[in-house]
């Protein structure tokens, strides 16, 4: 079943951490901005169907800011959104989506948890004639109409490449991964690694995962720590466990390490300014989140030729010199 979301509730939610708990729970019943016309594709009545569907993967302030966009477009077009978040399970995404294809629902924007849930839930979508508008991570799987979202080979290579200039090309430095075999975990992966390889004299001491969770990222970190004295870098490949990276340090009386990461979440703006993290390389997910609706509405609509198959959006490295340009920017819609 799904919940009505008003907008002072959305903005509310997506003005703070604490407040995204409540978010949480409200996407796993399945939250909409719709109505019960979701149960027939949202038939407007002329025959036109007029109700989104949404699978998100998990809830961090990335994703809340895209379903911002998402719902703040939604509403300006005067369409409906039916949003269902997996919570990090694979087999509940696959579900979920089955959920929202068996609503009848005119598209779907899919946010991929995994390779596992990834070519199911697509192909769900296929064998219904359901157009895909794939968002942030690529579908392991199926036919999608679009994907938009970052190059996050790009991104990982800058990252690196931008540690290994703070550390004088030298040192050695830990890199904290996402779920393992996610595209977004594989492309940052592989971009680093350019960077790796033209700077030999750094030094990869330890390789570990915390699955883009901060909480994750603090216990698995602190273990780092203990075991490596000599460490001056980290490249953590999203916000999150980038800022659990730096708890874990300032817990260990850690000063001084240089941690570079991605996504450009206002906490880690914040943690920039107080100097616990080195920089961050920012998306626009608000953005990612109206162009999302807007391509569902021109797929539902017969005009995905008009589509572009790959919608890259720009990122921008934040450093404290450019931190008040970035903040005002407004890449995360009204969290900042």
């Amino acid at each position: 079943m799904s919940i009505q979301i008003t907008t002072k509730r959305r903005r509310a939610a997506a003005a703070a951490v604490g407040a995204l708990v409540t978010a949480t729970a409200l996407m796993l019943a399945g939250c909409s901005s719709g109505n019960a016309d979701a149960g027939n594709g949202g038939d407007s009545g002329d025959g036109e169907k007029k109700t989104i569907g949404v699978s998100m993967s998990f809830v961090n302030q990335f994703y809340a800011a895209v379903q911002e966009g998402m719902e703040d477009e939604a509403e300006k077009q005067g369409y409906e959104l039916v949003i269902l978040n997996a919570q990090g399970n694979s087999s509940t995404q696959v579900n979920q989506v089955q959920n929202l294809v068996s609503q009848g629902v005119g598209s779907l924007i899919f946010i991929q948890l995994d390779a596992a849930s990834g070519g199911a839930s697509v192909g769900q979508a296929n064998t219904a004639n359901i157009p895909v508008i794939a968002v942030d991570q690529l579908p392991a799987g199926g036919d999608y109409v679009t994907f938009i979202g970052s190059d996050n080979v790009a991104m990982g290579e800058q990252a690196c490449g931008y540690l290994a200039e703070l550390l004088g090309g030298e040192g050695n430095i830990a890199l904290v991964e996402g779920i393992p075999a996610s595209s977004t975990q594989m492309q940052r992966t592989e971009g680093c690694q350019t960077s790796l390889d033209a700077n030999p004299d750094l030094n990869v001491v330890s390789t570990t995962s915390a699955d883009w969770d901060q909480n994750k990222a603090v216990s698995v970190f602190a273990n780092v720590l203990t075991a490596n004295e000599d460490l001056q870098g980290v490249f953590a490949q999203n916000d999150d466990m980038a800022l659990g990276v730096a708890s874990a340090a300032e817990t260990a009386g850690r000063s001084g390490l240089a941690i570079v990461t991605i996504d450009g979440f206002p906490a880690a703006y914040d943690a920039i300014e107080k100097g616990q993290i080195s920089a961050t390389i920012s998306q626009q997910p608000y953005l990612e989140g109206q162009l999302a609706v807007q391509n569902a509405i021109k797929a539902m609509n017969g005009e995905e030729s008009e589509i572009p198959k790959d919608q890259i959006q720009e990122s921008i490295l934040v450093t404290k010199d450019n931190l008040e340009e970035a903040r005002a920017a407004k890449y995360f819609g009204s969290q900042g």
